[in-house]
Protein backbone atom coordinates (compact mmCIF):
# COMPACT_ATOMS: atom_id res chain seq x y z
CA UNK A 1 0.00 0.00 0.00
CA UNK A 2 1.14 3.52 -0.74
CA UNK A 3 -0.35 6.40 1.25
CA UNK A 4 -0.44 9.74 -0.56
CA UNK A 5 -0.53 13.13 1.19
CA UNK A 6 -0.46 11.72 4.73
CA UNK A 7 -2.10 14.12 7.19
CA UNK A 8 -1.89 12.20 10.46
CA UNK A 9 -1.09 8.72 11.71
CA UNK A 10 -0.64 6.53 14.75
CA UNK A 11 1.24 3.26 14.48
CA UNK A 12 1.07 0.68 17.27
CA UNK A 13 2.68 -2.73 17.57
CA UNK A 14 -0.64 -4.53 17.88
CA UNK A 15 -1.68 -7.48 15.76
CA UNK A 16 -4.44 -6.82 13.22
CA UNK A 17 -6.42 -9.07 10.94
CA UNK A 18 -8.31 -6.59 8.80
CA UNK A 19 -7.59 -3.42 6.90
CA UNK A 20 -10.47 -0.94 6.89
CA UNK A 21 -10.66 2.09 4.65
CA UNK A 22 -13.20 4.66 5.83
CA UNK A 23 -14.45 7.97 4.49
CA UNK A 24 -16.74 8.70 7.45
CA UNK A 25 -15.02 8.02 10.78
CA UNK A 26 -14.45 10.00 14.02
CA UNK A 27 -10.75 10.31 13.10
CA UNK A 28 -11.80 12.31 10.03
CA UNK A 29 -13.88 14.92 11.87
CA UNK A 30 -11.14 17.55 11.49
CA UNK A 31 -11.28 17.02 7.72
CA UNK A 32 -15.04 16.60 7.25
CA UNK A 33 -16.42 19.45 9.35
CA UNK A 34 -15.75 23.16 9.74
CA UNK A 35 -13.71 24.26 12.75
CA UNK A 36 -15.43 26.03 15.66
CA UNK A 37 -14.16 27.62 18.86
CA UNK A 38 -16.16 27.25 22.09
CA UNK A 39 -15.99 30.03 24.67
CA UNK A 40 -17.76 29.97 28.01
CA UNK A 41 -18.55 32.27 30.90
CA UNK A 42 -19.76 31.33 34.37
CA UNK A 43 -18.63 29.23 37.28
CA UNK A 44 -19.75 25.81 38.38
CA UNK A 45 -19.57 24.56 41.94
CA UNK A 46 -19.07 21.08 40.47
CA UNK A 47 -16.04 21.45 38.18
CA UNK A 48 -15.14 17.76 38.34
CA UNK A 49 -18.70 16.79 37.41
CA UNK A 50 -18.46 19.03 34.34
CA UNK A 51 -15.09 17.51 33.40
CA UNK A 52 -16.50 13.99 33.83
CA UNK A 53 -19.48 14.77 31.62
CA UNK A 54 -17.23 16.35 28.97
CA UNK A 55 -15.04 13.22 29.02
CA UNK A 56 -18.01 10.85 28.77
CA UNK A 57 -19.62 12.74 25.89
CA UNK A 58 -16.26 13.11 24.11
CA UNK A 59 -15.68 9.36 24.24
CA UNK A 60 -19.18 8.69 22.87
CA UNK A 61 -18.74 11.18 20.03
CA UNK A 62 -15.28 9.93 19.03
CA UNK A 63 -15.81 6.23 19.76
CA UNK A 64 -12.64 6.56 21.93
CA UNK A 65 -10.44 7.10 18.86
CA UNK A 66 -9.40 10.66 19.77
CA UNK A 67 -7.73 11.57 23.08
CA UNK A 68 -9.82 13.74 25.40
CA UNK A 69 -7.30 16.62 25.47
CA UNK A 70 -7.06 16.83 21.67
CA UNK A 71 -9.57 19.66 21.18
CA UNK A 72 -9.33 21.26 24.63
CA UNK A 73 -7.29 24.39 25.21
CA UNK A 74 -5.01 24.09 28.24
CA UNK A 75 -5.74 22.71 31.69
CA UNK A 76 -9.48 22.09 31.88
CA UNK A 77 -9.80 22.23 35.68
CA UNK A 78 -7.90 25.52 35.88
CA UNK A 79 -9.89 27.04 33.02
CA UNK A 80 -13.27 26.09 34.50
CA UNK A 81 -12.19 27.56 37.85
CA UNK A 82 -11.41 30.88 36.10
CA UNK A 83 -15.03 31.20 35.04
CA UNK A 84 -14.44 32.19 31.42
CA UNK A 85 -12.28 31.57 28.39
CA UNK A 86 -11.69 29.49 25.29
CA UNK A 87 -12.51 25.90 26.20
CA UNK A 88 -12.02 24.06 22.91
CA UNK A 89 -11.30 24.37 19.22
CA UNK A 90 -12.37 21.60 16.88
CA UNK A 91 -14.93 20.18 14.47
CA UNK A 92 -18.51 21.37 14.66
CA UNK A 93 -19.96 18.11 16.03
CA UNK A 94 -17.47 17.93 18.92
CA UNK A 95 -17.96 21.59 19.84
CA UNK A 96 -21.74 21.04 19.79
CA UNK A 97 -21.34 18.12 22.23
CA UNK A 98 -19.14 20.18 24.58
CA UNK A 99 -21.50 23.16 24.36
CA UNK A 100 -24.47 21.01 25.40
CA UNK A 101 -22.57 19.79 28.48
CA UNK A 102 -21.69 23.34 29.50
CA UNK A 103 -25.25 24.59 28.99
CA UNK A 104 -26.62 21.65 31.01
CA UNK A 105 -24.34 22.83 33.82
CA UNK A 106 -25.66 26.40 33.60
CA UNK A 107 -22.62 27.92 31.91
CA UNK A 108 -23.07 30.51 29.16
CA UNK A 109 -21.47 29.65 25.82
CA UNK A 110 -20.47 31.37 22.63
CA UNK A 111 -19.24 29.69 19.45
CA UNK A 112 -17.03 31.21 16.76
CA UNK A 113 -17.37 29.49 13.41
CA UNK A 114 -14.59 29.30 10.84
CA UNK A 115 -15.42 28.64 7.23
CA UNK A 116 -12.27 26.79 6.24
CA UNK A 117 -11.76 24.86 3.05
CA UNK A 118 -12.23 21.17 3.83
CA UNK A 119 -10.05 18.60 2.15
CA UNK A 120 -11.13 15.11 1.17
CA UNK A 121 -9.47 12.52 3.35
CA UNK A 122 -9.70 8.83 4.11
CA UNK A 123 -8.52 6.82 7.06
CA UNK A 124 -6.95 3.39 6.82
CA UNK A 125 -7.41 1.44 10.06
CA UNK A 126 -5.07 -1.40 10.90
CA UNK A 127 -6.22 -2.69 14.29
CA UNK A 128 -5.43 0.17 16.70
CA UNK A 129 -3.21 1.92 14.16
CA UNK A 130 -4.43 4.41 11.59
CA UNK A 131 -3.23 6.56 8.71
CA UNK A 132 -5.18 9.58 7.51
CA UNK A 133 -4.34 10.59 3.96
CA UNK A 134 -5.76 11.88 0.71
CA UNK A 135 -5.46 8.61 -1.19
CA UNK A 136 -4.38 4.99 -0.79
CA UNK A 137 -2.93 3.04 -3.67
CA UNK A 138 -2.65 -0.71 -3.57
CA UNK A 139 0.26 -2.31 -5.37
CA UNK A 140 0.65 -5.92 -6.22
CA UNK A 141 3.84 -7.47 -4.96
CA UNK A 142 5.19 -10.41 -6.99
Amino acid sequence: MEFKQVRDYKITLDFFEDIEIETNHPLLLDYLEPTHELYFKGKSNEVFKVIGELLTEHQKATDKWIEFQHFLIGDLEWLLMQGQGLLAKGPKSIITVYEKVLKNNRLNTSVLKFDLKLEESIVTILGKSFIICREVEFKRIL
